[in-house]
């Protein structure tokens, strides 16, 4: 009736961080979700890609930030003196050394990039929302997969209930039936005692699963929360309801979802990004109008500090200056390439888009139809819960009374055990459509 291996790959993919501090109140769903979003491994790394994006971003722009370059150093430098002149006599005095010092600085500041930088700027800017989207989803995901743990615990508690109650019900059959076999009345035979008997260990073991299941759906909630495995947790609830929240009609959810689907925002974003892209590639071969500052300095005790028309002092010297310019670093075959390799991902946007346009639409029916299905199946199974229930009341009475055979109360604790699992099944069924639904539209608790 309920397999605990069913929760087990629902832990899978929720890696959380280190393990969150043990929560002073009971854990309702919203909490359980507020602790994974805080600790889950899955969505800090997509931040993290947030923030590279950002910061790659910031790199882009700092293309027309001011440059400054400084160059310094100190060397041994051998003597020397004349050549200055017309006539002069340039000697080398390998005898007599000397330190010589050397420094020169230069400061340039971009002006004007013709439409380069602006947009590599927004391709950038462009590629950090689409992050920012991912991000989203993967938060969409984590809070979807807390929802249908959060949801199999309170199903396999509930199972756990009903089915306790059904095993209390036939232990005391089983009791009342051994007493009347060894009487001897012949009251019983030996196959209807062993029916019961074995009716009650059926069920004893779907208990045991039951439990099983809810101890691994804890643990995995649990571990999605950021709690160690061996932390105390206290939950608010302990009973799988339906919950009272209104469905809407299915054009408002898709709207919805076009507004607030974080797939939508990273087809948006991915479309300005690609154009922007392109846009700079096709503008790559554009020069680059900067001004700029530039000086040196050069200092020699061992170097003749005079000064000719017609030669320079290189080491006993200083000079500096202003200028406008203009580089340029053009590669047309380049920029055409990356520019249609541009445009090929921009047709993949686009290509990317038509199927959203569809296939979420068709996500949002989906949930939707299952949802409202298992809403209303659930309240044909609650019918039968009520049908049943007076049936195995009654035959348990009857076989109490000794009017009743053990045919008769183990038919009727079956009924109602199959009628609550279906109840159960329907509930659960409808939790996790909703969650899907919520995050079908992108919607935020």
């Amino acid at each position: 009736m309920f397999r605990p291996a069913a929760v087990i790959a629902t832990c899978l993919g929720l890696a959380a961080a280190p393990a969150a501090a043990q929560p002073a109140q009971p854990l309702d769903l919203a909490g359980c979700v507020r602790l994974a979003l805080a600790h889950s491994a899955k969505v800090q790394a997509a931040h993290a890609e947030v923030a590279v994006a950002r910061a790659q971003a910031d790199q882009i722009d700092a293309a027309l930030s001011t440059k400054v370059r400084l160059t310094s150093f100190a060397a041994p430098l051998y003597g020397a003196d004349g050549g200055f002149g017309l006539g002069g006599t340039y000697r080398r005095e390998l005898d007599r050394w000397g330190p010589y010092l050397h420094a020169d600085a230069q400061i340039v500041k971009p002006i004007a990039t013709f439409g380069r930088a602006s947009a590599g700027s927004a391709a950038a800017s462009a590629r950090t929302l689409v992050e920012v989207e991912k991000a989203r989803e993967r938060s969409d995901a984590v809070r979807a997969e807390v929802a249908r743990l959060y949801a199999l615990r309170l199903y396999a508690l509930s199972m756990a209930t009903n089915l306790d109650s059904a095993l209390q019900t036939l232990r005391k059959a089983v009791a009342k039936a051994d007493e009347m076999y060894a009487s001897g009345s012949g009251e019983i035979a030996l196959p209807e005692l062993s029916k019961l008997r074995y009716g009650a260990l059926e069920v004893e073991r779907f208990l045991r699963q039951a439990r099983d299941g809810a101890e691994l759906a804890e643990r995995a909630l649990k571990q999605a929360a950021g709690m160690a495995a061996d932390a105390t947790a206290s939950f608010a609830d302990d009973r799988l309801t339906l919950g009272d929240a209104p469905l809407a009609d299915l054009a408002a959810l898709v709207a919805a979802a076009q507004r607030d689907r974080p797939e939508f925002g990273q087809l948006r974003h991915g479309k300005a990004a690609v154009e922007a892209w392109e846009e700079a590639e096709r503008t790559a071969n554009r020069p680059v109008l900067f001004v700029a500052a530039q000086g040196a300095a050069d200092w020699s005790p061992v170097r003749p500090r005079s000064y000719s028309a017609i030669s320079m002092n290189a080491f006993n010297d200083y000079y500096v200056g202003v200028a406008v310019g203009v580089r340029v670093d053009a590669d047309a075959s380049l920029a055409a390439a990356r520019a249609g390799e541009a445009r090929a991902k921009a047709e993949w946007v686009a290509a990317q888009a038509r199927l959203a346009e569809t296939g979420i639409p068709l996500q949002v029916f989906k949930a939707r139809q299952e949802l409202a299905s298992h809403c209303d199946l659930a309240a044909v199974a609650d019918e039968q819960v009520k049908v049943t229930r007076k049936w195995a009341a009654f035959a348990a009475a009857a076989y109490a009374a000794g009017t009743g055979e053990a045919k008769d109360l183990l038919e009727g604790v079956g009924a109602h055990l199959l009628a609550k699992k279906a109840y159960y099944d329907h509930l659960l069924a409808a939790r996790i459509a909703r969650a899907e639904l919520d995050q079908a539209i992108g919607a935020r608790p």
